[in-house]
């Protein structure tokens, strides 16, 4: 049982001056630095803080989150995996085949005015007697239409 004793306001004005040998500890200062203590063992050392039952819940809620987070990632990288290889299998040879065409239908346009450029020259010449006449060019057609 503890005994409780009153202590009057005079005892604390009361100044002692220690001497030094007075103040001299049998410890010393150097085993109890704070440099040679490790970040682990002050974990280690929480550990006799934190009572067992709120050390269990907090090691189940880490493994709980770190397993969730495990298993997000891990379905993200496969759903990357599915969507990127589809888009190289199905709209790579899409975006491959409109571009093949756009250049044909260029070209066809280039083709349809040189041939525009033609006409215009062979109308404005005129026509020699000697020279048989000129037949009327056909329309272009893209190669299997």
């Amino acid at each position: 049982m503890v005994k409780l004793e009153e202590v009057s306001a005079d005892q604390y004005e009361e100044v002692e001056v220690l001497s030094e040998e007075e103040d001299y500890s049998d410890f010393s200062d150097d085993e109890f630095d704070d440099e040679d203590e490790s970040l682990l063992d002050r974990i280690t050392a929480l550990k006799d803080i934190i009572p067992l039952k709120h050390r269990n819940r907090l090691s189940n809620s880490v493994s709980t989150l770190s397993s969730w987070g495990k298993t997000g990632a891990t379905f993200v990288g496969k759903s990357a995996w599915v969507i990127t290889t589809s888009m190289f299998l199905l709209v790579l040879p899409l975006a491959l085949e409109i571009e093949k065409e756009q250049a044909l239908v260029a070209y066809e346009k280039e083709a349809m005015q040189q041939q525009g450029t033609q006409q215009m020259l062979a109308a404005g010449q005129p026509q020699i007697p000697g020279q048989p006449q000129q037949q009327q060019p056909q329309q272009l057609r893209a190669p299997g239409f």
